[in-house]
């Protein structure tokens, strides 16, 4: 039998009564099977700790970054995008391992004789990445040019991570809103991660905002696939150009029509409201600023504004309610300017 050959059955077989021995219900009989196996070579003892020694990088090494990437990345590959309804992920984590079991034992120990580290193999098919942190301040915004030639601009009190391989962009949304333009790049998905969504792109424009209660994905150029990850279960929408994705844990997500200029107008500085409840204006506008805007009566909530702000503006904004409405300043200090009803005359 050539080397190679032989290499190749001996690691099917340790592989194999590794299998068996590791079974909590393995009987007396099989170990001493294993044992007798062990003893008739050098080459077989080997082999065997080559095969227990990769079980064991891969439980420690659950949890890093690289790895966790590429269940990710491993998980959305492996469910075909033809179905469009919901998947049980088991069947993904299940092909995931063969697929990285299969890696380990099979490709690196011919590579590597009997002494190698996963890990370090995986790290080095994905160049190492490294991730880079940004974050933006209260009232701030930030534009970041990436090495591929993409654009990343931070809105006010956003955090995100990038990180790059040589097969996957990816990023991780913390919290906050960003508009990512993302250079076309076919062979290399360019991944955007919350909480409860994977945006996945190869060339286009959009915007994700990461809300108390929800999720929005607004779509500038091009078409976006999301994916909603409940426990158990993958659902997959593609939004198109001009329609804004909008998800809430443990419902349906819900695609709408909107105009992505005024959505993304913070890029500006500015704040579009098109008859727009009192409450929800105020929310965005206190989002940019330290100074906190306050309504001491609940009926001010429903009334209804249009018109074009500036960020961070706060004196301004409440100067032309107050003007408009029958609102007066009832509190204002440093930090907060509290509003209520004008008495009627």
């Amino acid at each position: 039998m050539a080397p190679i050959e032989r290499l190749h059955s001996m690691r099917e077989t340790a592989v194999l009564w590794h299998e068996r021995a590791s079974h909590e219900n393995a009987s007396a009989e099989t170990r001493g099977a294993l044992n007798a196996w062990l003893e008739e070579s050098p080459e077989h003892s080997a082999a065997y700790q080559a095969v227990s020694r990769t079980w064991s990088a891969l439980k420690s090494a659950a949890q890093d970054p690289v790895i966790l990437q590429l269940r990710q990345e491993a998980a959305r590959r492996l469910t075909p995008a033809a179905s469009a309804g919901r998947r049980p992920l088991r069947w993904a984590a299940a092909a995931l391992i063969i697929l990285f079991v299969g890696a380990s034992l099979w490709i690196l120990v011919p590579r590597a004789g009997f002494d190698f580290s996963p890990l370090a193999w995986l790290k080095s098919e994905t160049r190492n990445p490294v991730t880079q942190t940004y974050t933006t301040k209260t009232g701030d915004r930030l534009t970041i040019a990436l090495d591929d030639g993409s654009k990343l601009t931070l809105n006010t009190a956003t955090q995100l991570d990038v990180t790059f391989s040589k097969k996957t962009r990816f990023v991780q949304l913390a919290r906050g809103q960003a508009l990512f333009e993302v250079a076309k790049d076919a062979s290399r998905p360019f991944v955007v991660q919350t909480k409860n969504h994977h945006f996945i792109a190869v060339g286009t424009a959009f915007d994700v905002h990461i809300e108390t209660s929800q999720e929005k994905l607004t779509i500038l150029e091009g078409t976006v696939r999301a994916e909603s990850v409940e426990p158990g279960t993958v659902v997959r929408t593609t939004v198109s150009a001009g329609h804004q994705l909008i998800g809430r844990a443990h419902t349906e997500d819900q695609v709408v029509r909107v105009d992505p200029e005024r959505e993304t107008s913070w890029r500006h500085g500015q704040v579009i409201f098109d008859n727009t409840p009192l409450s929800e204006a105020i929310d965005e506008l206190n989002r940019y600023s330290s100074i906190r805007i306050e309504l001491a009566d609940p009926t001010l909530a429903n009334l209804r504004l249009s018109g074009t702000f500036e960020t961070g503006k706060t004196s301004a904004f409440v100067e032309a309610i107050t003007a408009y409405f029958p609102i007066q300043i009832e509190h204002t200090d440093a930090q907060t300017v509290v509003l209520k009803a004008r008495p009627k005359p």
